[in-house]
């Protein structure tokens, strides 16, 4: 009796990869596959297929199935029309040759045939070579539109395609233009954070304004999180640190490599001197000047999380983190002594608080002899007395007014960004009622539609209601401001010394102070103080009658800080 060979049971694999591919390659794909099982006298028992998705990868639904079912034996023969469908990765085609063999699965694919291990390999080898050669050309294509002044890809808030279209009736999507109600969003959000919002803020008023984020999917849905506005500045990522914003392009700041492992997508810093940077101008959104101010910031918070130099001669960086962990003074961190270099911390408690050498105080005599302790109301006076002279003259004053009138502007700029935006949801949600009413004269009046309707009503009711509170006022400075300006200066040394200010004073006197070197003078019993940096600039710009107690250099201002110190009668 002869026996007759049941057919092979068949198991058919497809896959595309882009979207820029047709889904009817898996289609096709399959159908080719089934004619020649057919042809065979096989029979297919299952079919597995993946959609837009890359053969680097083997972490695939359909593909991981097949391995499954493979292992099982569940099927004699794997049909696709190439090896490359099933991968491009040559490790991933020895696995999957290795496992099939195991179970006595043959692999047999439309154009090589069926498979060996050399024929594996070979076909790996191609397709990782396929892979490689079209990362370069596109690369290559990147790198072009870039030099070109276009877009290489990503969207950037504030931005959007312009309306151009290839012949496929596709935008093209290289060419950029500022999307107006995002713009002013961006303005806002560099404004708050320079005039001191932090990220969490200006993140949970935008969410509070019902303001899509740039990954929204729709209006009100997304959400702005902290990171989207803070990103990373050395990555250049989030919306503070997208230079596009002031009109320049920086690509090429990261690389990706896949894991060999996950096989995700990991990003690698580039060195700075590959990066392309080209100036776009017309696609710019943020002045210099905000730029700069939001640099400043981000270089202040930086300092105050541990980024500041530590004293010569601090070797475990003991005074950097100190100046920040002890802002508690107006003076912290900015007191130096003159002996060894190490910072002066203070000490006592009330009115005989004293700033001590830190050196000489913890590690001894060896290290620093030290000196006397300098008192903190006399050090502060005397620094604070510079100040409040500087700011009484004319042109201290003059500034202060241009900054008071820039504030206005800035604050009324910010209520017409708010008002344009509320403008831009009034307008959506009439169009959205019109369309209700128009279906309801249709006679398209489901309950559905009437809510829908009803619910519309109210929006525009409380938006309309809202749009007068938020019309921005006039700019008027206040007649009395060179009388508040001249009693805020008389009051500075006073209030800039209460503990509940003293540490955001202290954060201003350290942009204006860059060190105050304290010296004590053995024979007069008392402290010089020399101070550097730019009060010195100010001060000298604004020329004062400074009389006998002054004395200034190119580099630093003398203070004296002795016994019985009174403002009035300190000497300079």
């Amino acid at each position: 009796m002869i026996e007759i060979e049941p057919p092979k049971r068949v198991a058919l694999y497809a896959r595309y990869s882009t979207d820029m591919q047709s889904p009817l390659s898996i289609r096709d794909q399959l159908s080719f596959c089934r004619d020649f099982v057919a042809k065979k006298n096989w029979v297919v028992v299952k079919e597995y297929h993946d959609e837009q998705l890359t053969s680097a990868s083997p972490f695939r639904e359909g593909y991981q199935a097949l391995l499954a079912d493979i292992d099982r034996s569940a099927f004699d023969v794997v049909v696709a029309e190439t090896m490359d469908r099933l991968t491009r990765d040559p490790e991933d085609g020895a696995q999957i040759y290795k496992r099939a063999e195991y179970a006595g699965v043959t692999l047999h694919m439309l154009a090589e045939g069926e498979m060996d291990l050399l024929k594996v390999g070979f076909a790996g080898i191609q397709g990782s070579q396929f892979l490689q050669a079209i990362s370069q050309r596109t690369r290559r294509g990147l790198i072009g539109k870039v030099k070109d002044g276009k877009s290489a890809g990503g969207r950037a808030y504030g931005y959007r395609p312009k309306p151009l279209f290839k012949a496929n009736g596709k935008p093209d999507g290289s060419d950029l233009e500022i999307a107006a109600e995002e713009a002013l969003i961006v303005k806002r959000i560099f404004r708050e954070f320079a005039e001191g919002k932090s990220p969490i803020q200006i993140a949970g008023a935008l969410n509070q304004a019902g303001i899509p984020s740039p990954r929204g999917r729709g209006e009100g849905s997304g959400h702005w999180k902290q990171n989207t506005i803070n990103g990373n500045r050395k990555r250049g990522t989030g919306i503070l640190n997208n230079e596009l914003y002031i009109g320049r392009r920086v690509w090429n700041r990261q690389t990706y490599v896949r894991h060999p492992i996950t096989r995700k997508r990991v990003a690698r810093p580039v060195p700075e001197d590959d990066w392309l940077n080209e100036e776009v101008p017309h696609l710019r959104i943020i002045d210099d000047e905000l730029w700069k101010a939001v640099k400043t910031r981000q270089d202040d918070l930086s300092a105050k999380r541990g980024g500041i130099t530590p004293t010569k001669g601090d070797t475990r960086g003991a005074s950097a983190s100190q100046a920040v962990r002890r802002r508690k003074y107006l003076l912290s961190g900015l007191l130096t002594c003159h002996r060894c270099g190490g910072n002066l911390t203070v000490a006592g408690k009330g009115e005989r608080r004293r700033y001590y050498c830190a050196n000489a105080k913890e590690k001894g005599r060896s290290v620093c002899e030290g000196m006397p302790g300098v008192l903190e109301t006399a050090a502060g006076n005397a620094i604070l007395g510079c100040l409040e002279h500087g700011l009484m003259q004319d042109g201290a004053y003059e500034h202060f007014a241009e900054q008071v009138n820039k504030k206005l502007r800035d604050e009324q700029a910010g209520a017409k960004d708010a008002l344009l935006v509320h403008d831009k949801k009034i307008r959506e949600l009439e169009k959205r009622h019109t369309g209700f009413l128009d279906a309801v004269a249709n006679g398209q009046f489901s309950p559905a539609v009437i809510e829908a309707l009803n619910k519309t009503d109210e929006e525009l009711r409380k938006l309309r209601g809202e749009r007068e509170n938020l019309v921005p006022a006039p700019i008027e400075l206040p007649s009395d401001l060179p009388e508040r300006y001249r009693q805020y200066v008389r009051n500075l040394t006073k209030t800039l010394s209460e503990e509940s200010v003293a540490g955001a004073a202290g954060d201003e006197l350290h942009r204006l102070i860059d060190r105050v070197l304290v010296r004590w003078d053995e024979e007069r019993a008392l402290h010089e103080l020399y101070v550097e940096g730019d009060l010195v600039e100010m001060l000298k710009r604004s020329k004062p009658d400074l009389g006998p107690g002054f004395e200034i250099n190119e580099r630093s201002l003398k203070l004296v800080a002795g016994v019985g110190f009174e403002p009035t009668t300190f000497r300079l």
